[in-house]
């Protein structure tokens, strides 16, 4: 795939506040040669709560110089939690993050390009993220997958609330889906959706968005490492 040039493209600035989504801090004018991916990283947010934010674009790799685009507000820290026994380290910067998931790309045979797609997309590169749905990390792994595909991929029990840890996880599911489904966009189906709705129907109409959008990702870390 060839590198996308920006056009055009009509952005629904207050779709998040018709629709409930999470506010914004303020709005964004695009400015010559930015990208989502650029936006996102200068504003510390992560790409995909940027796509939420901006859902109605008719095509998310493609904005245009002028226009205004909802930068969400960075998440509120939890309330009161006890905070993880094992907490991922602070000192974790951008470059220890991205050498770690190139470590881990290397071990398990994959494009480094393409690790750091999907952990950019997951996570923003961010140790700290936790989901609302549990799960943990740069690769966003759920404690119950960490406790049968560290043993199962890995030969043994893993800590998924440590960055080695989780992104060597992460790298070898992907891995184990990009070598049972033969087909790298099958495999980020997989990863987001479960191995076993995507072999039975390859990828949903919901998933289309993420893997299109991890795919995209890829190829520009491909042509211009981040």
């Amino acid at each position: 795939m060839g590198v996308v040039r920006a056009v055009a493209v009509p952005l629904a600035v207050l779709f998040a506040l018709a629709t409930g989504a999470s506010a914004f801090a303020h709005g964004y004018k695009v400015r010559p040669g930015d990208t989502l991916w650029s936006i996102s990283h200068r504003e510390g947010v992560s790409y995909a709560k940027l796509l939420r934010a901006n859902s109605e674009l008719t095509n998310a790799n493609l904005i245009y110089p002028g226009e205004t685009i909802s930068v969400p507000d960075p998440p509120a820290p939890p309330a009161a939690a006890a905070p993880p026994a094992a907490p991922a380290r602070p000192g974790l910067d951008r470059e220890q993050a991205k050498a770690l998931l190139a470590a881990a790309a290397r071990h398990h045979g994959l494009r480094s390009s393409f690790v750091l797609a999907l952990s950019y997309w997951e996570s923003g590169w961010n140790q700290s993220v936790v989901s609302s749905s549990g799960a943990i990390g740069m690769m966003q792994i759920t404690p119950g997958t960490a406790a049968y595909a560290g043993p199962w991929l890995l030969g043994r029990k893993v800590d998924i609330r440590k960055p080695a840890d989780n992104t060597e996880l992460g790298a070898a599911l992907l891995r184990r889906y990009v070598d049972e489904f033969k087909d790298p966009k099958l495999a980020l189906a997989a990863y987001y959706q479960g191995e076993a709705g995507t072999r039975k129907h390859g990828i949903y109409p919901s998933s289309q968005r993420y893997v299109d959008g991890i795919w995209a990702l890829r190829n520009r870390f491909e042509s211009n490492p981040p």
